[in-house]
């Protein structure tokens, strides 16, 4: 596992970059087969290749994206669609009660950080660790 630097100091927007590449980098590695998954599970699912696409450009919550395969497949209502969407992804308003956007300045930092906020990011972000990072390399994450 790659070392995270946690020391005080001054850095600047290329090194909290880089420092956010080596935290976050073995968690996108990981994104990589569950996009292949995903993939072979639409066209599995008798959609055509392409809705992989789709719903990754369209949709920005991983696992509402395969339950959306099922609910498409089924040709659901909207309504329960939308339902769906909300109570999975209801689980984010917790995610903000320990997420450090204190640490995050300015508006447009803050709900960027609010919006962006991942499964993924939330793991790395909250940990002992992430205590001490800037703001901007938690934006950066």
């Amino acid at each position: 596992m790659a070392s995270i630097p946690v020391g005080p100091g001054p850095r600047g927007p290329r090194s909290e970059a880089v420092a956010a590449l080596k935290t976050s980098g073995s968690v996108g590695l990981a994104i990589f087969p569950i996009g292949i998954a995903f993939g072979m599970l639409v066209v599995h699912s008798g959609l055509a290749w392409w809705w992989a696409s789709v719903f990754s450009s369209v949709i920005f919550a991983g696992s509402f994206e395969f339950l959306l395969i099922g609910l498409a497949v089924a040709a659901a209502p909207l309504a329960q669609i939308a339902l769906t969407a909300f109570l999975v992804n209801s689980r984010h308003v917790f995610y903000t009660l320990s997420f450090p956007l204190h640490q995050v300045g300015g508006a447009a930092g803050k709900t960027y950080s609010t919006f962006a906020l991942t499964d993924e990011a939330y793991a790395l972000t909250t940990s002992h660790p992430a205590r001490s990072w800037p703001g901007r390399r938690i934006l950066w994450i």
